[in-house]
């Protein structure tokens, strides 16, 4: 039924089917389902022996350098009252520290806001319309590539 050309262009068309099946697969691109999570460390137990006894010695060091700063800002202190200098003055030689009010920054960049019922959507916070983040990590600055305007970067939530 079959002619031998036939037969054997079936035998070489399986082999090289077959030889193109057993060809390992290149490893996968990470998606975020296979990307490595960071786990949470607790602070209260460090990880190695080293670490605990670096942090030891930090702290002793620390300790030492407010001891010996407390010491010196009281002899200044009881040498200013000896030469009658009044110590609220201000008329010091120790350099006060710069009173420092805390830093509030406001970006310039809005936040989206997640759309409860789609995971990985937000709503674009200039044109409430929904955008698509998934892959995209927290706290990143975009763009929607279907807002006209190149200025309408948000942040994802």
């Amino acid at each position: 039924m079959f002619s031998l050309k036939h037969n054997l262009m079936l035998l070489l068309c399986s082999l090289l089917c077959f030889s193109c099946s057993m060809l390992k697969r290149s490893p996968a691109s990470p998606t975020p389902k296979n990307l490595p999570v960071a786990r949470a460390v607790n602070p209260l137990f460090p990880n190695t022996l080293g670490q605990s006894e670096t942090e030891v010695q930090l702290k002793e060091a620390r300790d030492r350098a407010n001891a010996e700063a407390k010491a010196r800002r009281e002899k200044l202190q009881n040498e200013q009252q000896v030469n009658g200098i009044d110590p609220g003055s201000g008329t010091t030689d120790v350099i006060q520290p710069i009173p420092r009010e805390p830093i509030t920054r406001t970006s310039k960049y809005r936040t989206a806001r997640a759309i409860v019922t789609k995971p990985g959507y937000v709503f674009n916070p200039w044109t409430n319309k929904a955008v698509d983040v998934r892959g995209i990590p927290s706290g990143t600055l975009i763009r929607d590539p279907n807002d006209g305007d190149p200025d309408h970067k948000f942040r994802v939530p």
